[in-house]
């Protein structure tokens, strides 16, 4: 859905009010495992179809991962993700995106990170800053 109500210069001016850069973050949409998605699936058509097309902006720092849903609008603050509180967290490479999957508290996150399309431009080059920075993990 953010798709179709944001734009791109409208996300950078965010990240660049809120965090000071724009090179930080990953345009995600919200990423369902199999046994998750296909529940939401048999309870009902339209809430999967609402559910999965979620966007968000994903932003890096060595407090965490901060999280915004963009489905409808830009405004509003960054939900923090602490780095302490994260179990596990993997990447996983597919065709033209990527796959972010955590645990969070005991609680599976997924995130899909596509690398083509208006909104997704500058995805690609991001997650190689972001990798090479190491995600900005602070170890403990």
């Amino acid at each position: 859905m953010g798709i179709l109500f944001n734009d791109k210069n409208e996300i950078d001016a965010k990240m660049n009010h809120d965090f000071g850069d724009v090179e930080n973050h990953l345009i995600a949409l919200k990423h369902n495992d199999i046994k998750s998605g296909f529940l939401k699936l048999l309870m009902s058509n339209l809430y999967h179809t609402l559910d999965s097309n979620r966007t968000f902006i994903v932003y890096f720092s060595s407090k965490g991962l901060h999280e915004k849903e963009i489905s409808h609008s830009v405004k509003g603050d960054f939900l923090l993700v602490p780095w302490h509180e994260i179990g596990s967290f993997e990447l996983k490479m597919k065709n033209n995106k990527a796959l972010i999957e955590l645990s969070h508290l005991g609680k599976k996150i997924g995130y899909e990170i596509p690398f083509t399309g208006k909104l997704f431009a500058e995805n690609k080059k991001n997650l190689k800053h972001l990798q090479d920075k190491g995600w900005y993990k602070v170890e403990e």
